[in-house]
């Protein structure tokens, strides 16, 4: 027979305000997309996969994720960036030219639905040929 805990039983020790912190889930920046991965791993844009590979390592040696979670992640997404070829490109794209900034949805435009006395005339010259310039599809050749 199997024993139950009972409420008095010690179970997990309570979290700390580390611990609560630490799973707490990260809000989306805003900003993620303005950062310069090359200015995040100290590098020039000719960097090659080589110096790439190398300033990563380096960087999460200085930065561990354990003790710098936020530094971590933007030295990760960076090295994410860059880390192919096909990635490098993609990011030397947007860095040269940066997608536009966002604008909010707006209203369609409300449109005049009411028919005005100037919309007669459009409609006669619509369905008519009084606004034609060109006759030459009414003209043929005289046979002699």
């Amino acid at each position: 027979m199997r024993r139950s805990k009972t409420p008095g039983m010690p179970g997990r020790p309570p979290a700390s305000a580390e611990d609560a912190e630490a799973r707490r889930p990260l809000e989306p920046q805003t900003d993620q997309a303005l950062i310069d991965p090359y200015e995040v791993l100290g590098l020039s844009r000719e960097a090659d996969a080589d110096a790439i590979k190398k300033a990563y390592f380096a960087k999460v040696r200085e930065f561990p994720p354990e003790r710098e979670p936020v530094m971590f992640k933007r030295i990760r997404a960076a090295y994410d960036a860059l880390r192919t070829p096909e990635a490098k490109a993609v990011t030397d794209l947007f860095l040269l030219h940066p997608p536009a900034p966002y604008e909010p949805y707006k209203r369609a435009p409300s449109f005049d639905l009411t028919f005005h006395d100037d919309d007669w005339d459009r409609l006669a010259a619509a369905y008519s040929d009084l606004s034609r310039s060109d006759f030459r599809a009414d003209f043929r050749e005289i046979d002699l």
